[in-house]
């Protein structure tokens, strides 16, 4: 198994527990388990990127440059969106503002749908 083929796996893995953890109901903990999870799976996510687009010749060396290229190869249909991604993940450090935790958490529950997108174009 190749590095891209591991991290694929992982991926997949990891946005199956996340969606596990967006279907309980909205507790402080389940929130912080969620809000947890999303940043792991983001951080899978664009380092899944990273490697497919190294893989076509392409390099990419942060979040937001490898969410750029995996719009321009059709890995992702909506740039934008995962930009939001990044841009809660980097809140993660600050869900002890409750205010910031809710967003984070709200934008969490959106993130499987999209990695499925991905893992699926990938795997194609």
């Amino acid at each position: 198994m190749n590095k891209k083929e591991a991290l694929i796996e992982s991926l997949e893995k990891a946005n199956k527990r996340l969606k596990e953890v967006v279907l309980l109901p909205a507790t402080r903990v389940s929130k912080d388990a969620t809000i947890k999870r999303f940043e792991f799976v983001f951080e899978l996510s664009w380092k899944t990127i990273k490697e497919y687009c190294r893989d076509e010749g392409f390099d990419c060396l942060s979040p937001k440059s490898c969410i750029r290229w995996a719009g321009k190869m059709e890995l992702i249909d909506d740039v934008e969106k995962w930009i939001e991604f990044l841009e809660n993940r980097n809140l993660t450090s600050h869900t002890y503002n409750e205010n910031l935790a809710n967003q984070v958490y709200a934008i969490s529950k959106k993130l499987p749908k999209e990695v499925d997108k991905l893992l699926k174009k990938l795997k194609s």
